[in-house]
């Protein structure tokens, strides 16, 4: 599964749109690399699996007819084994939204699950194709000005870091989309893909 970003015609649209000028946007595979990116940012910065991430789950006692995936929306089964017998999915129902695998009967032994998992394509679409482009608008607008003013704020995750004008609204916004999109990354149990 692959997910529709913004694509580099979309993106220069709404930065002309925004008053970038033409000029810096007239290459197509300079605009794609800026969304790739901006991709890596975001997925750095977040934990979220904007690309899809393969998780693999061992339950040593597993006994139930029902289980949860600790990461969903679930996009996709690589293997389900319980007691090394693979299920099919003629043997459970899967809710892929929610993760949960309802079996069609009770099982008793060690379950081994290879799942894979990314947001769906309506974040994508409604949370992360604008953050792009908000985060591409900064980035042009910023370069003119020495950040010698403001109050200067910084996201930091692993080696990353990330510098915003929080005087600045667009900065402010930016920087408090990749603070809340924090809860949907992969580093949280159960959580839930809007």
């Amino acid at each position: 599964m692959t997910l529709d970003l913004i694509t580099p015609t979309d993106l220069k649209t709404k930065l002309k749109l925004q008053g970038v000028d033409e000029s810096l946007l007239s290459d197509d595979s300079v605009l794609q690399d800026w969304i790739d990116l901006k991709v890596d940012e975001i997925i750095e910065l977040t934990g979220l699996a904007i690309k899809p991430v393969t998780r693999k789950e061992i339950l040593r006692h597993f006994k139930s007819d029902l289980f949860e995936a600790n990461i969903y929306p679930v996009t996709a089964v690589n293997s389900f084994k319980i007691n090394n017998v693979e299920l099919t999915s003629d043997d459970y129902v899967l809710d892929e939204n929610s993760g949960i695998f309802y079996l069609n009967h009770g099982h008793n032994g060690m379950l081994v699950i290879e799942y894979v998992h990314c947001v769906s394509q309506e974040f994508v679409t409604s949370k992360i194709d604008p953050l792009i482009v908000d985060m591409l608008l900064y980035a042009f607008n910023d370069t003119n000005h020495e950040n010698s003013k403001g109050n200067i704020s910084s996201i930091h995750e692993m080696d990353t870091t990330i510098n915003y004008d929080t005087s600045n609204s667009l900065g402010n916004r930016i920087y408090a989309r990749l603070e809340s999109l924090k809860k949907y990354g992969a580093c949280s149990s159960k959580v839930k893909w809007l």
